[in-house]
């Protein structure tokens, strides 16, 4: 019965799409650029950014959700995995599986860590395209991987023996409680 009631306010709560909790507070978007949907990732309300990468998804890569997982989640944070596949399929669909792990901060769930998994394809063009990266690359022979820096967020592209992956973290906040300390100071000057 708690799962589900968690699932609904988790679904619910993506419809909202404002963010509450972020290392930049009380601005509200906080991108390189000025267009676009680039954004940090980590520490960051979970609404605001996986309604973000939807929406990224759905419009520049034509993909669609196809299965929510939320039953790692609780109700201090856990693990959130979204599916998508391909819209619109000439042969086979390809798939893009995103899983945050998530935090509780100030009532918000937050997202600490990011990581991105699936077909080696739609990897490639979701960290070039959505980090809007001028990297042109192909996979090494050696074991040398890519990153690149957005905000306070370290975003790598593991090659991983043709099996690649993505991971996002963050480079300034090493542990929950030192985001978490920082935000007060943040709420505080702002009131």
């Amino acid at each position: 019965m708690h799962k589900i009631i968690l699932s609904i306010a988790i679904l619910t709560s993506f419809i909202a799409q404002s963010q509450e909790v972020s290392p930049y507070y009380p601005a509200k978007y906080v991108g390189e650029k000025d267009a676009g949907f680039t954004s940090q990732m980590t520490y960051f309300d979970l609404n605001f950014i996986s309604s973000n990468v939807s929406d990224f998804l759905m419009s520049k890569m034509l993909m669609t959700i196809e299965n929510t997982d939320s039953s790692k989640m609780v109700f201090d944070g856990g693990k959130l995995t979204i599916t998508y596949t391909d819209r619109i399929v000439q042969s086979k669909a390809q798939k893009l599986i995103i899983s945050y792990d998530v935090v509780k901060v100030n009532d918000v769930y937050t997202i600490r860590s990011v990581k991105i998994t699936g077909d080696k394809e739609r990897l490639l063009d979701f960290f070039i395209v959505f980090w809007e990266t001028t990297i042109n690359f192909k996979e090494p022979s050696g074991n040398s991987d890519v990153s690149l820096n957005m905000g306070q967020d370290v975003v790598k592209y593991y090659f991983n023996k043709g099996k690649p992956y993505i991971t996002v973290t963050n480079s300034t906040y090493k542990n929950l409680e030192a985001f978490k300390a920082y935000f007060e100071t943040l709420k505080a000057e702002n009131k």
